[in-house]
């Protein structure tokens, strides 16, 4: 099936471009996901929407499309966070697997869903390897994985392998694309977890606000360290908990002046330093261990 309609709707730059509404976006992800298009109309539809940006209707859109594409797995009743990692480290230790570790101390089920390998960036895919820590290689293998009481990580290759193959696309584009995007707004729980979710550009966070208002979801939104959703060793930046019954509440903006106990940024000596932090062996860098606490203060566990 072509996708010509949806690309003249969407590809005409970015001043003359129009939105597509819900069902429009909803059908022609399906068309992408189900592998219907041709590369010539991918490569289009990746290039169209990077110029124009998404819309929350088409984000809502585009997530109806990739429900049926996801791998769900159940928690149970525990409360549960999840953190997306998609970008990794580049210029500074990658921390989100210590944010996971600290919140899974306090007693949430911290799921970590993201890629695994990214060839220019340290992963926490590749820091869970070093510790030793529970990466899922299926959806069934789930329910044993909780009791370990340790964070996992979730491959988008596992959760969604369709949603994986639109962001391969990028090796051969050169261009990240909307499914980066989805991928970081992706409850993969049978349940309604808190969702932590990072942005960098500033056009994304009312976006992103009515997205997860519409899906009556429990989300922080935050601008990221490099990408990750966790503060950088510096700041933390104000984080805005929009709650699934439509309250909402805002932390402030915190700086910190410390030294920077990550020798290098490194899988295994950045796995070194997490097991030193989480062992009590070395301090946990003052802006993690407030973003930790202020989650945990208004997701209700302290």
């Amino acid at each position: 099936m072509s996708i010509k309609s949806f690309l003249k709707v969407i590809g005409r730059g970015s001043k003359g471009a129009s939105n597509l509404d819900r069902d429009q976006a909803k059908e022609v992800f399906a068309q992408i996901l189900g592998g219907n298009v041709s590369d010539l109309e991918l490569g289009a539809f990746c290039i169209a929407m990077r110029i124009k940006g998404e819309s929350a209707s088409e984000l809502m859109g585009f997530m109806d499309a990739l429900e049926p594409h996801l791998h769900l797995l159940n928690p149970g009743a525990r409360p549960t966070i999840i953190l997306p990692s998609y970008n990794g480290a580049r210029k500074q230790a990658n921390l989100t697997p210590l944010l996971a570790g600290m919140l899974s101390a306090i007693g949430f089920i911290v799921l970590v869903q993201g890629v695994e390998k990214d060839q220019t960036r340290v992963t926490s895919y590749a820091i869970f390897e070093s510790l030793g820590w529970p990466i899922l290689n299926s959806a069934n293998a789930f329910g044993s994985l909780l009791s370990l009481n340790t964070p996992i990580f979730c491959p988008l290759s596992v959760i969604s392998p369709a949603l994986q193959k639109l962001l391969d696309v990028r090796e051969q584009i050169g261009l990240r694309n909307t499914g980066h995007v989805l991928a970081k707004l992706i409850n993969p729980t049978t349940q309604n977890p808190w969702q932590v979710s990072n942005y960098t550009h500033p056009e994304y966070p009312e976006k992103l606000r009515e997205y997860f208002q519409l899906r009556s979801a429990n989300a922080i939104l935050m601008r990221g360290s490099e990408g990750e959703p966790t503060a950088s060793l510096q700041r933390l930046p104000e984080m805005h908990f929009l709650f699934s019954n439509n309250q909402d509440a805002t932390s402030s903006e915190e700086r910190f002046s410390e030294f920077n106990p990550f020798s290098g940024i490194d899988a295994r000596s950045t796995a070194t330093i997490v097991e030193k932090i989480l062992s009590g062996n070395v301090a946990c860098p003052s802006s993690i261990l407030r973003q930790a606490n202020e989650i945990s203060r208004v997701a209700g566990l302290i």
